[in-house]
């Protein structure tokens, strides 16, 4: 049925376009009798368009204007001509240029990415909604805060209110369209008659951001547009990296805020209040428009489902109406993480939503084929095969877009209204399906993650309070100074999304990404859900500015300097950014717990003396200062203690990559450089040609890269050199690094090199995947990695257990740990048990039907460990259902497997032995595969070492609380050895 008055000329027109097809007839020209059409556009549109039904009556023109230029004008071509794809400068050259000629689009830089260029920001309505744009802000800042906002002031603000729908595209590279598209799209928003275009011009501000990610479009760019330039150019297939740091899963920064892109589009979204937020990605055939299959998020308001139903039916339904084959929703994405970008919305009580377009690639034409069946969500198939073209890419993605704009500009004030009432139903939850709030208590051992974490969650646009009087909620008593998040704020939803354990049912649906990220244990921050509302009346205060942690200096006695220092150490990361930004203090590592200046000290705790540091009369004040800067205290004491130490000396580190993939291995590097720790960038090529190591660093760590050893020691196979470094035709490559052969890999070589880096003293240091390298190659004698073919664990949060205290690496940290893992490798040691080596192959859930120790099986997806209560949204909680079921008492017990007697492989952390207790947020079965198995492993192997990661460390920048094992063992690099019962202490200061 059409519905809208706006659409009846066009629906029409769809019927004529259909008869013209059956016909073979040219397309009919639908375009607005009042205004000219620009003909020589409209006539590259339809000549680049492989199929009439890719065209629909929105796109198959572009009006002319007077004054307005179009692309043709400034760039010398239209949208979607084969074989080009424009450069981020000239999007932006051609962006400027509109707003410069059209009072109804404005343009501003919304900052700078990590290699410097912009990131753009357009505006396009009526002269009169941007000329009010500020008004607008205020008004809709005002709809986003029930506690302001009365629903008598709300019903006056709405119909003065227009809504902002945001379209923002190309934050992954090599997808080309969208940038295409939204110039034209502009264009078409400014100088279009139609009616169809004034109600969205009328009704709505569209935001633009055309390219999330410069840096990696202008690389994607170089390397299509260098063989046609010159065909002779020996060029790589892809970019090694997009932006500074990360390629695909820069989408997937959404709730770590750590990326460029990411902080600038969340400071778009918390100044404008989109209702709309609409990412453009490329994929699927011919356009998927989101709505998810589920599970969706439990935390969700159902109000933002229905949302996503509407406006994806409203696009599908229109789109097949005028013709066009293979346009779909449901089934592809399912709604349950909410890491992706779009997902900004969601956490801010807005709609977030995105395509799948059939991808442009390079922006040639190539032939397409699908094989996609009739299912009942998907009558409307694509073809088996056709050719597939840029301006295919552009007309669906233009067309389906419009439709959803001018959905939300005629039904604006339901809406808006919409959007009040889901920031009303958030406010109020924290009295009806609860908690009340989340409490981080002040006396936080690690001070350091705590205001880690809530600086996160303040830059998300959350609201912390901080307690000024103890405060008691059941057995838990807070002391003054402890940090609340009350879930009495309008976005209390997003602050219950990141914070709330997970449970993710492993019989539904494979998920489609993460499914466990619960905040406190990944920050190793303790939080507390707190149900009773009697802590929303504790005497509280706005914290107005960033969280820090305290410090300085905590003077012995009378206040005068000290001939010692000694600073806690506490696994705060923090400290390991005060060690390397001093490199030339000299500090010595307890190693062992001490008592001191009426307080414990634990293991790895620094000793600073006085006389052994240059300005000796000045390290008070310069202590001060850092204590201050780093959020640590530094203690004065007359002496120092009388414990085993080693001087911690500032290593020299290299973090080495594949030619493969640096995907993963970014987010480690993002940690690196947020602290502060230098390292020499080098790729598997420099193990490989340079047999003297040892020579040039201490410690070099292999980030996560593809599962397959020998694809390392393979690497990229070809029948010629493969440069990958700047040059005329590709002035964007080669940026992070570069060679002139991406050929090859590790090599035999490369393994040798290593063996002879650690047997020298050196410390290797595998993550996650790249865990399979020294095990594999016998570098970590001892270590298998087991085949789990049962286990499903895919990636959420799990506790590990300390097994050696002794290990500096496990210094600072308690017994249990939450970490990041999924599904592989799962390491075994020699003598305690387990199987021989076996690749990644863990995860297929073929399991038994009968439940065994580990299965977390037995209620739908939803919030809370399998045995807690799943409370839906926007309502009042049921007090008469139970908390805890009875099966975890009689859960299999199993003893985590110790390092045995005689090898020099040491678990330094291990999973849980309990399966029942092993997960903490996300989804498990047949956890026994993987309970008390090593997380965490330390080879001794000649002189140095060889430290293995099983879980990710470093994962998508909201896995902090363990970046401090990687830090520890950078610190104690050449002392790696310390509690062991092999170890010669060497290292020991005498």
């Amino acid at each position: 049925m059409i519905r809208d008055l706006s659409l009846r000329r066009h629906a029409v027109g769809g019927y004529a376009l259909l008869l013209a097809l059956l016909a073979g007839a040219a397309l009919p020209d639908l375009s607005s009798g009042q205004q000219a059409l620009h003909q020589e556009y409209t006539d590259r549109i339809r000549e680049y368009t492989t199929e009439s039904f890719f065209l629909t009556p929105l796109v198959d023109h572009l009006p002319a204007h007077p004054t307005v230029p179009t692309t043709l004008d400034v760039l010398g071509r239209v949208v979607g001509t084969p074989d080009i794809l424009s450069y981020p400068e000239e999007v932006y050259t051609y962006m400027r240029a509109v707003a410069e000629a059209s009072p109804r689009v404005q343009v501003w830089n919304r900052g700078t990415t990590e290699e410097g260029r912009e990131f753009l920001l357009v505006a396009v309505s009526s002269e009169a909604n941007l000329a009010a744009m500020d008004q607008n802000r205020e008004r809709l800042a005002r709809l986003a805060d029930p506690r302001i906002t009365t629903d008598q002031e709300a019903e006056v603000l709405i119909p003065a209110t227009v809504p902002v729908y945001w379209a923002t595209g190309a934050i992954h590279s090599p997808e080309t369209g969208s940038p295409e598209m939204l110039m034209e799209l502009v264009y078409r928003l400014a100088v279009s008659e139609d009616p169809f275009i004034r109600d969205i011009r009328d009704n709505m501000i569209v935001l633009i951001t055309p390219v999330v990610e410069p840096d990696g479009r202008a690389k994607v760019v170089d390397l299509a547009m260098a063989p046609r330039k010159d065909p002779t150019a020996n060029v790589p297939e892809r970019p090694l990296w997009w932006g500074q740091y990360v390629a695909h899963s820069n989408n997937r920064d959404g709730m770590g805020l750590s990326l460029e892109l990411t902080r600038s589009l969340n400071r778009v979204f918390l100044e404008n209040h989109p209702t709309v937020l609409h990412d453009l990605h490329e994929s699927a055939s011919y356009l998927y428009t989101s709505t998810g299959r589920g599970p969706y998020n439990p935390n969700l308001d159902p109000v933002v489902i229905n949302e996503w139903n509407r406006l994806a039916y409203r696009e599908v339904g229109q789109m097949t109406a005028w013709g066009v084959p293979g346009v779909y929703t449901y089934d592809f994405y399912d709604g349950w993480a909410p890491n992706y970008v779009f997902w900004m919305a969601h956490l801010h009580n807005s709609i977030g939503r995105f395509y799948e377009t059939q991808a442009a690639r390079d922006g040639s034409n190539y032939l397409l084929n699908t094989n996609v069946e009739r299912q009942w969500h998907r009558p409307n198939t694509p073809l088996r095969q056709v050719v597939w073209s840029l301006r295919n890419n552009v007309n669906l993605q233009q067309s389906a877009i419009l439709i959803a704009m001018n959905e939300v500009a005629t039904n604006r004030d339901e809406f808006l209204r919409n959007f009040y009432l889901k920031g009303k139903r958030s406010a109020a939850k924290a009295r009806t399906e609860g908690p009340a709030a989340y409490v981080l208590p002040g006396d936080d051992p690690r001070p350091g993650q705590q205001a880690r974490l809530l600086q996160v969650l303040q830059r998300h646009g959350y609201e912390v309070h901080r307690t000024s009087q103890p405060h008691t909620s059941g057995e838990d008593t807070f002391p003054a100074g402890s940090y609340v998040l009350r879930m009495d704020q309008p976005y209390s939803r997003g602050v219950d999304i990141l914070m709330d354990v997970q449970y993710y049912n492993p019989d539904d649906p494979f998920p489609y990404d993460d499914v466990g990220w619960t905040h406190g244990p990944l920050y190793n921050a303790r939080t507390v859900r707190v149900e009773d509302t009697a802590i929303l009346d504790a005497p509280m205060a706005l914290v107005a500015e960033e969280v820090r942690a305290p410090g300085g200096v905590v003077a012995d006695g009378d206040g005068e300097a000290s001939p010692v220092y000694l600073v806690h150490y506490n696994a705060d990361n923090n400290l390991a950014a005060f060690r390397f930004a001093n490199p030339d203090l000299r500090i010595h590592a307890a190693r062992s717990p001490f008592s001191a200046a009426g307080r414990e000290f634990g293991a790895g705790s620094f000793i600073l003396r006085a006389s052994e540091n240059r300005g000796a009369d000045r390290l008070q004040e310069r202590l001060d200062t850092l204590g201050r800067e780093f959020g640590f205290h530094a203690h004065g004491v007359s002496e120092a203690p009388s414990v085993p130490t080693h001087e911690m000396r500032v290593p020299r580190i290299a973090v080495m990559h594949t030619w493969l993939t640096t995907q993963d291995e970014g987010w480690m590097r993002i940690a690196l450089d947020e602290y502060g720790i230098p390292y020499d960038y080098i790729s598997v090529h420099e193990a490989r040609d340079n047999p003297r190591l040892r020579e040039r660093y201490d410690v070099i760590v292999m980030g996560a890269s593809v599962n397959d050893p020998m694809q390392v020691l393979r690497g990229i196979e070809g029948p010629r050199p493969i440069p990958y470094r700047a040059s005329d035709l590709t002035p964007n490559i080669g940026r992070q690094n570069s060679t002139d052969d991406m050929r090859g890999g590790m090599e035999l070589e490369g393994i040798l090199n290593l063996r002879r880096f650690v047997e020298a003293g050196g410390v290797f240091i595998t993550v996650h995947n790249s865990s399979a390298v020294p095990v594999h190659f016998g570098l970590a004698p001892g270590v298998t990695i087991r085949n789990t073919p049962g286990l499903w664990a895919r990636g959420g949060v799990f506790r590990i257990t300390k097994s050696d205290a002794g290990s500096p690496i496990s210094w600072g940290y308690g017994d249990e740990v939450g970490v990041h893992f999924n599904t592989a490798p799962v390491f075994s040691i020699a003598g305690g048990g387990g199987g021989g080596f076996g690749f990644f192959g863990g995860g297929g859930g073929g399991a038994s039907a009968t439940p065994r120790a580990g299965d977390t099986t037995g209620r739908p997806s939803g919030r809370g460990g399998v045995g807690e209560q799943d409370i839906p949204q926007g309502r009042e909680r049921d007090a008469g259902q139970q908390s805890v079921e009875a099966w975890r008492a009689a859960q299999q017990e199993v003893v985590t497997q110790p390092s045995a007697p005689g090898t020099r492989a040491r678990a330094i952390f291990s999973y849980h032995g309990d399966p029942s207790r092993l997960l903490i947020s996300g989804g498990l079965k047949n956890g026994q595969e993987l309970a008390g198995t090593p997380a965490l492993v330390d080879v001794s192997l000649g002189d140095g070492n060889v430290v293995m990661f099983s879980f990710k460390p470093f994962w998508r920048s909201h896995t902090a609380g363990a970046y401090a094992f990687l830090f520890n063992t950078l610190l104690h690099a050449g002392n790696l050895d310390a509690g062991s019962p092999v170890a010669d202490n060497d290292g020991a200061d005498r």
